[in-house]
C-alpha cells in the first residue's frame, strides 16, 4: 500500500499508516500494556527511525513533517479504539515521538526558527531557563443550557474560552433557544495538566556578543513537572503562532511558541560531537609524555607566562570526579579558583579565554550581578500570566560545566554570601514568594578580583586585602596572587613578548586587507596554541564524560604521608586542613583525567601537591612557615595567641586601674615571653578589629 502525493492528507490512508507502524514494528505489545495500566500511563512512544524507515515507500514521515497536527490527531485516535481499558474511558491519549534530533533535516537552532516553520514538525536544544507551577487546562468544557438544561461540550484550544454557538438540543426540543445562555460547569468538564517553560540557547552556541534567543515551550498531560531551570534538554515538538493583541483589539503579528511533543535532558557534555576521527586525535594526544605542559601552553599564549596558573586551569577544566556515598551524601568533584591581584595582569583575559575552551563555559560580572542574578530569582512576569516563576541564574546555567565570575570584589557581601551552598553543596536553594526549590550548580568556579587598596600589599593578609567572608574564601581549591612587580630581566621579557604579540597581530590584519609584505611570521613568533580550541573542548567533553579515575595505593600512601607531615610540621600553627587534602585529590584526579588514565599515580599526586604548596606558600606563610589561619582568619596561630595574651593583659591592668598604660601592657607583655615589635603588632590589631580603643594618649580601654 503506498501513500504518495495528495493521499498524503487522506485520513483513511493516514489511519491505516498508523495501524501499520504499530503492528508491523513491534508497538502492540506496549499498547496492551497501556490498556491495563491506564490511566497510570496515558503515552505510547514511537522511535522515530520506525516512521522514516516506513516513510521510505509510503512517504508517511513526510506528510508527518508538515501536517503533524494532522496526524498526531488521527494516530491518537488509532491508538483510542486500541487501548480499550476496562471500566474507563479513554479521555487522553498520547502519541510521543522520541530520537527525531538524530535526523538533520528536523534539528533547528532556536535563532533560526521562522515562520514557514510554522506548523512543522522539529527538534529545538536548549537550556531551561525559567518554568511555571504546572495548572489544569480546559481541554473539554462542558456548558450546560439555561433553557433546556442540556449539556454542550466543545474541545477547548490554548488561550481563549470557545463557547458554543447554538444549544446542542435546539432541533430536537422545538423549544425557542434564541435567548438561551451558557454557563460553564468544570465538574462536567475535562482538564489537562499543562506547563510553560522558557527555552533559551546554549551559552557554548552563541557566536560574538549577541543576545541569546528565548521561546516558550507548552509542555501538557504526563510530561509536565519534570523540567526544571537550568536542565538541558532537546525538546521535539510542533512549533505554533498566537495572535498578539493590544486590550481587546487583534494585531496582525504573531507570537511563537513551541508544543512539544516529547523531551530528552542532555547528560553531561554530550552535546560536543566527537566524531571517530576526533578520538583517535584524542587517544594520539593523551599518549604524549608532556601533555598537560601542551595543555596549558595552549591557553591565552599571548599571555606571558604565569605557567602555575595555567597548570592548575587545566586541572580545574577536566576536575575531579564527583562521589555518591550510599548515605545518600555526595562530595563534590569540581575545583573551584581564584585569582587575586593587580590591575592590568590579564585576570580577565583569562577568564574570557577559559569561558571560550571550555565546555558549557558562562561568563558573569561581579560588578552586575546580583545574588539572584547568579544563583536562581523569582520572578512574576507575563511569561507566567503574574503568576511567580523561577529564573535561572549564572551558576545554574553552568551545571555541569564553567562558571568565570570577573570583579567578585565588587559584589555585595549579602550576594557574595549566596554562593556558599552553590560552592560546597552544588546546589541553590530558593525560598522566595512561596516558592521552594533546589536547583542544581555543578560547575567548577573561576574568580578575579582586585585588591581594595588598589594593588596588592605583600605586607597584609589576603583576607584584609579582599572583602570576602573567610568562609567563601575557604571554598576555594586554589588561590592565586598575581602581583605586578618591577624586575628588570623578567620585564625586558614581557615586553619583548607584548610587542611580538602586537606586530604578529598587525600582520594578520594586514593579511586580512591583501597587502603585500615584505616579510612573514615566523613559525615560533605566531603565538597559535599548540593545541586548538575546538581539540580542547572536544578532549576535555570526551576524558569528562568517559574517564573516571580511583586512586591508586601508591597515591593514597603518598598524599597520606604529605599531609601528617606538613600537619605536624610546626609546633605554632596548623599549616593545613583536610580542605586543603581534598583540594590535592581533586587535582590529582583531574592529572589523571588529562591523560586519559583510569588510575591516579603518584606522579598526578606530586603534580596536585605541588600546585597547592605553590598557593599556600603564596597566600598563608608567614616568618617562613605556613600557617592556614591567616588564609581563614587573616591572623595567624601564633598571632592569635598574642593578641589573647596582650588582650587579657590590658584587662587586669584595668581591674586596678581606670584604663591601661600601654608602656605598660608592653612590659608586662615582655615579661610573658612577647617581644616588643609583636605586642605593639597585637595592640594595633586588637584595635583595628574593635576590641580596645584609645581614649586617650597611649591609654587602652576594653569595648564592651
Amino acid at each position: 500500500m503506498a501513500m504518495i502525493g495528495s493521499l498524503l492528507e487522506d485520513p483513511q490512508k493516514i489511519r491505516e499508516g498508523w495501524l501499520r507502524i504499530f503492528s508491523e514494528y513491534g508497538y502492540m505489545d506496549k499498547i496492551n500494556r497501556l490498556s491495563t495500566i491506564y490511566p497510570e500511563e496515558k503515552s505510547i512512544y514511537i522511535n522515530f527511525k520506525d516512521i522514516s524507515e516506513f516513510g521510505r515507500i509510503t512517504g508517511f514521515d513526510q506528510g508527518l513533517a508538515e501536517k503533524p497536527e494532522l496526524y498526531f490527531t488521527l494516530g491518537e485516535e488509532v491508538l483510542r479504539e486500541l487501548v480499550r481499558p476496562e471500566r474507563i474511558q479513554v479521555s487522553r491519549i498520547n502519541i510521543r515521538l522520541y530520537d527525531v534530533s538524530d535526523d538533520p533535516n528536523f534539528r533547528k537552532e532556536i535563532r533560526q526558527l521562522r515562520s514557514p516553520d510554522i506548523g512543522k514538525l522539529l527538534s529545538i536544544t536548549g537550556i531551561i531557563r525559567k518554568n511555571t507551577e504546572v495548572l489544569p487546562r480546559l481541554q473539554k468544557a462542558a456548558f450546560v443550557c439555561t433553557i433546556c438544561g442540556e449539556v454542550t461540550y466543545v474541545n477547548q484550544e490554548r488561550g481563549k474560552l470557545d463557547e458554543p454557538q447554538k444549544c446542542s438540543n435546539d432541533l430536537e426540543s422545538g423549544i425557542d433557544h434564541q435567548k438561551a445562555k451558557f454557563k460553564l460547569n468544570p465538574d462536567l468538564s475535562e482538564f489537562v495538566d499543562i506547563q510553560k517553560v522558557e527555552l533559551q540557547e546554549n551559552p557554548e552556541t552563541l557566536q560574538g556578543g549577541s543576545q541569546p534567543q528565548r521561546i516558550s515551550v507548552i509542555m501538557e498531560d504526563d510530561v509536565t513537572g519534570k523540567l526544571f531551570p537550568g536542565d538541558r534538554v532537546t525538546v521535539d515538538g510542533v512549533l505554533r503562532a498566537e495572535q498578539k493583541r493590544s486590550g481587546n483589539v487583534m494585531l496582525t503579528e504573531y507570537d511563537i511558541y513551541f508544543y512539544a511533543l516529547n523531551y530528552k535532558k542532555a547528560k553531561e557534555l554530550e552535546e560536543v560531537n566527537i566524531s571517530t576521527e576526533d578520538e583517535q586525535e584524542i587517544f594520539r594526544l593523551s599518549k604524549e609524555p608532556r601533555i598537560i605542559d601542551r595543555l596549558s601552553s595552549s591557553i591565552a599564549p599571548t599571555i606571558y607566562g604565569m605557567e602555575m596558573v595555567k597548570t592548575a586551569l587545566v586541572l580545574q577544566m577536566f576536575g575531579g570526579v564527583r562521589k555518591f556515598m550510599k548515605d545518600g551524601t555526595s562530595m563534590r568533584g569540581d575545583i573551584h579558583i581564584l585569582m587575586v591581584g593587580d590591575p592590568g595582569t590579564a585576570k580577565s583575559q583569562l577568564l574570557k579565554y577559559m569561558t571560550e575552551i571550555s565546555p558549557r563555559g558562562v561568563f558573569a560580572f561581579g560588578r552586575g550581578s546580583s545574588a539572584a542574578g547568579l544563583t536562581a530569582a523569582a520572578v512574576r512576569d507575563d511569561f507566567g500570566e503574574g503568576r511567580w516563576t523561577l529564573e535561572a541564574g549564572a551558576l545554574v546555567l553552568a551545571d555541569n560545566g564553567f562558571a568565570a565570575i570577573d570583579e567578585l570584589d565588587k559584589m555585595d557581601e549579602k550576594d557574595t554570601a549566596a554562593m556558599h551552598e552553590a560552592m560546597e553543596q552544588q546546589t541553590i536553594t530558593v525560598s522566595k514568594a512561596g516558592i521552594m526549590a533546589t536547583l542544581k550548580s555543578r560547575c567548577s568556579i573561576l574568580g578575579a578580583a582586585n585588591p581594595k587598596f588598589g594593588r596588592y600589599d605583600q605586607n597584609r593578609s589576603i583576607v584584609d586585602q579582599i572583602d570576602f567572608p573567610p568562609p567563601l574564601l575557604s571554598r576555594f581549591d586554589v588561590i592565586f596572587k598575581i602581583i605586578d612587580k618591577p624586575e628588570r630581566s623578567n620585564d625586558e621579557r614581557l615586553a619583548e613578548h607584548v610587542l611580538k604579540a602586537h606586530r604578529v597581530g598587525e600582520i594578520y590584519r594586514s593579511l586580512e586587507l591583501n597587502e603585500i609584505l615584505e616579510f612573514e611570521v615566523p613559525e615560533e613568533e605566531d603565538f597559535s596554541p599548540p593545541i586548538d580550541k575546538e581539540t580542547i573542548r572536544k578532549y576535555v567533553s570526551y576524558a569528562r564524560t568517559r574517564i573516571f579515575p580511583r586512586l591508586s595505593d601508591d597515591a593514597i600512601g603518598l598524599l597520606k604521608d604529605e599531609y601528617v607531615k606538613t600537619r605536624n610540621s610546626s609546633a605554632d600553627s596548623i599549616p593545613i586542613t583536610a580542605r586543603q587534602l581534598e583540594s590535592t585529590i581533586r587535582l590529582a584526579e583531574a592529572a589523571a583525567r588529562a591523560r586519559l588514565s583510569p588510575i591516579v599515580t603518584s606522579e598526578d599526586a606530586l603534580l596536585a601537591k605541588k600546585v597547592v604548596d605553590y598557593y599556600l606558600k603564596d597566600v598563608s606563610m608567614t616568618n617562613g612557615e605556613v600557617d592556614i589561619d591567616i588564609l581563614y582568619s587573616g591572623t595567624s596561630s601564633k598571632q592569635r595567641g598574642d593578641l589573647e595574651l596582650v588582650f587579657d593583659i590590658i584587662k587586669e591592668i584595668k581591674k586596678e586601674r581606670h584604663q591601661a598604660e600601654i608602656d605598660d601592657v608592653i612590659a608586662l607583655s615582655i615579661s610573658k615571653g612577647l617581644t616588643q615589635e609583636r605586642a605593639l603588632e597585637a595592640i594595633t590589631k586588637l584595635k583595628a578589629a574593635g576590641q580596645v580603643y584609645e581614649p586617650f594618649y597611649r591609654k587602652l580601654d576594653v569595648i564592651k
